[in-house]
């Protein structure tokens, strides 16, 4: 099996949970991301030490088209930084993120993505809107699996 081969078979998998502020979690979500084929670019690039390949954000925008490999971006995008990286499993993985309470307050949710150092949408997902309000704070983690 050549590269391309093998980093077809990556996966992925979102899981956030929402707390209000009395710290009660209110909400959980996990879903399945598509690779993006910047996303396979992405991680050919990694293996070879490109510091720009490297996943650095988690955006998140409004648009609720379904997924497709050509998708190179999000739209009206927010993002926040990557808090920790973790390696859960052999082959595997996980960007841990917190959306706080007063970021990104307003927003409908849609779309969700990894996000490259170099600004390529590695990978999204699209679900039903999450209305982001300043009483919510969303944390969660972001696994790939090669």
């Amino acid at each position: 099996m050549n590269i391309v081969e093998q980093l077809r078979k990556i996966k992925g998998c979102l899981e956030f949970r929402c707390f209000d502020k009395n710290g009660l979690q209110t909400e959980y979500h996990k879903w399945d991301n598509l690779v993006t084929n910047d996303g396979y670019a992405a991680a050919a690039e990694s293996l070879a030490g490109v510091a720009g390949a490297a996943i650095s954000h988690i955006g998140m925008g409004t648009d609720d088209a379904e997924p497709t490999v050509g998708d190179t971006l999000l739209t009206n995008v927010f993002s926040v930084p990557v808090t920790e990286v973790s390696y859960p499993a052999n082959g595997a993985v996980r960007f841990h993120f917190t959306v706080d309470f007063f970021d990104n307050v307003g927003m409908n949710i849609a779309e969700w993505g990894l996000l490259t150092s170099d600004g390529r949408l590695f990978s999204r997902i699209t679900r039903a809107v999450i209305i982001k309000t300043n009483e919510m704070m969303l944390q969660g983690t972001w696994t790939i699996n090669i």
